[in-house]
């Protein structure tokens, strides 16, 4: 195949509610954005048509550097095929089947719910969202909105939309580095301020906005979609689950849904995780340390916290990382 792991440049999408760290975790600010723009989402991993964005210009990430040099995700997917996907299948279109992102807020995010697959299918450019939280970074009494109170009934729900009020409808929960959170599509949420994670998500960009907390922090109103954010909840029949952070070290399975799976690595230094040993393709991030990644090519390529590349299926069974510090890593891997 004549390549290791793949990086990728990333993409930062200006955001009212975006923060200030993701700079810090190396990702470069675009030059054709004014000074003092604020950035809430860096698209690590991406390979979403221009018809699918709403919120980002460019929507494909290109290969940062070696033999694959500035080529997109679909394309690698039709020139490597298994080579790189494994036994997993790209979209129905030929991209990607994933997106990951780091996410970085100063204010809360909109108040929102991703379509399932049923509800899309009556909505022509929509594309289906289940989602997966991994908190890397959260200041004091920071948190999380995710599934509405005990006793909440869809007619409070219909009344709250749109307004302040949906806020008081929403189960509040802390949050700290460590914590993991799944989101499957059809649950309200938002991403609380002060709060840094990895997502690991289905390849979309359709969100249903149910109120923008234009109150609180008297921004320009975005558009709202009450009316389908509603009709597109999902029963809890599809549990929105939390993990609290690892007491040790070690490694544990997050989630296994029918798109991704995610396994959690907490590390000292020199140790080397078990990664599954299969030829299948897996891309790992590392959320806080630094690793050394081997596949058995001439280099071995060095991550830092906040960085993610792309270990192809043909070099699964020879791939070694070993912790530099101490050091988490999220392996993450296509169902």
């Amino acid at each position: 195949m004549g390549t290791g792991p793949l990086a990728f440049e990333p993409i930062l999408v200006p955001k009212p509610w975006g923060g200030h760290r993701l700079p810090k975790l190396g990702k470069p600010l675009p030059d054709d954005q004014p000074a003092g723009t604020t950035y809430g989402e860096s698209w690590e991993v991406a390979d979403l048509p221009g018809e699918a964005l709403s919120g980002s210009a460019r929507g494909r990430t290109l290969v940062a550097g070696g033999a694959h040099r500035g080529k997109s995700l679909r394309q690698l997917v039709a020139e490597m095929g298994s080579e790189l996907l494994g036994s997993a299948s790209p979209t129905p279109a030929g991209d990607f089947p994933l997106l990951i992102k780091l996410l970085d807020t100063a204010e809360h995010l909109s108040i929102q719910v991703h379509p399932d697959e049923e509800y899309v299918g009556r909505r022509h450019g929509w594309s289906p969202k289940t989602e997966s939280w991994y908190v890397i970074d959260a200041r004091p009494g920071a948190a999380i909105f995710k599934g509405f109170r005990r006793g909440v009934t869809m007619e409070a729900a219909w009344a709250a939309a749109g307004t302040s009020d949906l806020a008081e409808l929403l189960q509040r929960i802390p949050v700290g580095w460590g914590d993991f959170h799944h989101l499957p599509a059809g649950t309200v949420h938002a991403l609380g301020a002060g709060v840094t994670v990895a997502e690991v998500q289905t390849p979309s960009d359709t969100t249903l906005r149910l109120y923008d907390w234009t109150e609180e922090y008297q921004r320009s109103g975005r558009p709202l979609h009450v009316e389908d954010g509603l009709w597109a909840l999902v029963a809890e029949d599809r549990p929105a689950f939390s993990l609290p952070p690892m007491d040790s070290d070690g490694s544990r399975l997050l989630v296994s849904t029918p798109h991704y799976w995610i396994r959690e690595h907490r590390l000292a230094s020199g140790d080397s995780p078990a990664l599954v040993r299969e030829p299948e393709l897996r891309l790992l991030m590392v959320t806080r340390g630094c690793a050394e990644v081997d596949t058995g090519d001439s280099a071995v390529h060095q991550l830092r916290s906040g960085s993610t590349v792309l270990v192809p299926a043909a070099l699964g069974p020879s791939a070694y990382v070993t912790a530099t510090a101490a050091t988490t890593i999220l392996e993450i891997g296509l169902v």
